[in-house]
């Protein structure tokens, strides 16, 4: 990588960090097979762990990994794309039209969290629920078995419809969602710090993370719908699941995901869990406490992770645009964010 490069990298970055007391920003940049690794802010976990082995809350990142399992389980002939989600839950109707492609692929139909009608529902106290899922299991099931609103294909964001996929394939294979990511994915890549839990992790690895204002908020919890958004890693974990997927060849399970299946907008379409404009592959991610990025440009052979210790704020640069401004700098081509 040139100086010129990894001064525009600390250029994006600095401005990214100047207000934000305790942010930690690291980046890891894959260039054409060689991977470089920055961080930015100032941190106390910096004087106990390097910043590569720093974990991070990646959010909705999360959800490439659960559509990479559920690739390599396709791979495997022991799940199919177009099974009907009812050859899985027993407890739902017969006829229900979902798939585990519209899972996949957020066109289930099943809802988002935007909808101010559910506000209500997400504030009641009775009912245990994931964050940023405003049903819990038996809610959705409930209300699978009584609206005709479901699996007419067009797409709709939903965290509950990716966590309910990760439910799906765990129950399947009669394991959990976390022991399922280790073994088909984790192990395989030998990504030894991405996890759900945080039992038996050296705490002196987990950085804080903040809201947006810079408050210190707890960390994420999640029960039914952990292929939403809960697993925890490290940017050099990211990296080399990121680098899996840059080198998927075609046939591959990791590249079955690369496959556009539904068109959102003119510029943007979505893969299996991937948002993918003209050049790039990409998700974002957001907890309480932190917000990611993770892209790639196969063809260019560049590729880019975002793991900031700090929610995203409306008004401020994220890492979305810091991702792109940086594939911008590597790739030659204009900032293109969708």
């Amino acid at each position: 990588m040139n100086l010129a490069i990894e001064e525009r990298i600390g250029d994006i970055a600095s401005s990214y960090v100047r207000k934000k007391p305790g942010a930690l920003l690291t980046i890891g940049v894959l260039d054409h097979g060689q991977t470089h690794i920055f961080a930015f802010g100032e941190n106390p976990i910096q004087t106990k762990v390097q910043s590569k082995d720093v974990i991070y809350e990646i959010g909705s990142i999360s959800k490439l990994f659960t559509t990479s399992l559920l690739a390599n389980l396709i791979h495997q002939r022991s799940m199919a794309l177009e099974d009907p989600i009812a050859h899985y839950w027993q407890d739902i109707r017969s006829d229900c039209p979902i798939t585990l492609k519209q899972l996949a692929t957020h066109t289930s139909g099943l809802p988002s969290y935007r909808a101010l009608r559910d506000i209500k529902i997400a504030c009641s106290q009775n009912v245990q629920r994931d964050p940023y899922c405003q049903y819990s299991l038996e809610e959705l099931r409930q209300l699978i078995n009584r609206t005709t609103a479901i699996g007419k294909g067009k797409f709709r964001y939903s965290n509950v419809g990716m966590g309910l996929l990760g439910q799906l394939m765990a129950w399947h294979h009669r394991t959990s969602y976390a022991e399922l990511l280790d073994r088909l994915i984790a192990k395989p890549l030998r990504m030894q710090d991405t996890f759900i839990a945080l039992t038996n992790v050296n705490p002196d690895r987990v950085i804080q993370g903040h809201t947006s204002k810079g408050i210190p908020v707890g960390p994420l919890a999640m029960s039914d719908f952990q292929g939403a958004g809960a697993i925890r890693s490290t940017v050099s974990d990211q990296l080399r699941f990121l680098s899996a997927h840059m080198t998927a060849q075609e046939g591959s399970a990791f590249a079955m995901t690369h496959v556009p299946h539904v068109k959102i907008t003119n510029k943007l379409s979505s893969g299996l869990g991937w948002m993918m404009d003209k050049e790039m592959l990409c998700h974002n991610g957001a907890t309480t406490g932190f917000s990611s990025f993770m892209g790639m440009d196969k063809s260019a052979q560049a590729g880019v992770v975002v793991l900031s210790n700090y929610r995203n704020s409306l008004i401020q640069d994220t890492p979305d645009r810091i991702a792109y401004d940086v594939m911008a700098a590597l790739t030659g081509r204009g900032r293109q964010q969708t």
